[in-house]
């Protein structure tokens, strides 16, 4: 007898989605349905596994994993100018509007659910490989780990919401 639980379909939340404006500076202005906003829970929740997709023109230019609110994430990105060896977002040079998708995996402990996210993150740069010939254009790392359907499924989620394919 397998102790072993058996696969589930990996249950995304569906994304909340955003336009970014971003300013010489570091600045960066957020919209929702045409309207200035701030983030809202869950992208506006500590502790809380995110995975995050950022596109211009309906195309994937870089997808990351948060845990911390995503307005510190964003600051943090933004802002770095090389100290510490950390020089930030490399999108952050973007002046036109950017969709930015904020995804959490729904009925998971934070701890399973970071990793499950991590892996449908490298899940997503694969297929945006596969799909338009290149890795999204800003992407610089990627945490790799076994994978399976279940992470391919939402992946496909994912990126087909990122760049309209669906």
């Amino acid at each position: 007898m397998s102790n072993a639980r058996p696969h589930k379909l990996l249950r995304l939340a569906p994304p909340q989605q955003y336009t970014v404006q971003l300013y010489d500076g570091g600045g960066y202005s957020l919209r929702w349905d045409g309207a200035r906003c701030k983030f809202s829970a869950p992208a506006s929740t500590r502790g809380t596994a995110k995975l995050y997709t950022i596109s211009r023109n309906r195309k994937l230019v870089y997808l990351g994993i948060a845990e911390q609110p995503m307005s510190s994430r964003l600051s943090y990105g933004f802002k770095a100018n090389g100290k510490g060896g950390y020089h930030g977002y490399k999108w952050k040079i973007l002046r036109d509007p950017l969709e930015l998708s904020v995804w959490t995996a729904s009925g998971a402990e934070n701890d399973a659910a970071l990793r499950e996210l991590q892996t449908v993150e490298a899940e997503v740069a694969f297929l945006c490989r596969q799909q338009s010939g290149q890795w999204p254009e800003y992407q610089h790392d990627i945490h790799l780990y076994p994978s399976s359907e279940r992470y391919r499924t939402a992946a496909k989620a994912v990126y087909e919401h990122a760049t309209g394919e669906a």
